[in-house]
């Protein structure tokens, strides 16, 4: 009688122990990031969620960001979400790709103030991801991005704008991948 609790208890245990590594394997499957395209694998640097912190230029208030990479659209796109931290409020969401008629990289900036800007780069110079742009209308650009790759950990992210034909920074932040 005892032998028969055991076995009961011991095909009790595997199924549970079964189910267990099918539902994990299934629920990994579910939550795995998608690659990002050819295209624009070379942004991979960025997927994941980094923790921002800078100053402003003109100021010297110090702004705090959370800043969230991640594939989107079966991998065409990466989706940038930054949210600054109080005392500010700023908030975005942008998207990166590829343009293949200009064969350049395209961003469309959407902002918690109603904004929406369009940037294009050319992609990594070494270190340097630059995105130069304006609001959708605009002809020129007068707006840049400046990211720097420091390691596999840390990048520093400018903001600058144009006056009289000279790029002038706004803010700068350094960020760690969490």
């Amino acid at each position: 009688m005892f032998c028969d609790y055991f076995k009961a208890g011991v095909r009790e245990a595997a199924a549970l122990v079964g189910l267990t590594l099918v539902m994990g394997i299934a629920l990994n499957a579910q939550t795995a990031i998608p690659t990002l395209k050819p295209s624009i694998a070379s942004l991979g640097y960025f997927v994941g969620d980094w923790e921002c912190s800078g100053k402003f230029d003109s100021s010297g208030k110090t702004i705090e960001a959370h800043q969230h990479f991640s594939p989107d659209l079966e991998g065409a796109w990466m989706i940038f979400r930054h949210d600054d931290k109080p005392p500010f409020g700023y908030h975005s969401m942008a998207e990166w790709g590829w343009d293949a008629s200009g064969k350049k990289f395209v961003m469309m900036v959407q902002d918690s103030t109603g904004g929406v800007r369009m940037f294009h780069s050319g992609g990594w110079n070494s270190a340097q991801l630059e995105w130069d742009g304006d609001d959708m209308l605009g002809a020129s650009s007068n707006q840049r991005f400046s990211f720097e790759r420091l390691d596999d950990r840390h990048f520093k992210v400018s903001y600058f704008t144009t006056k009289n034909g000279d790029w002038s920074r706004m803010d700068s932040s350094l960020c760690s991948k969490q």
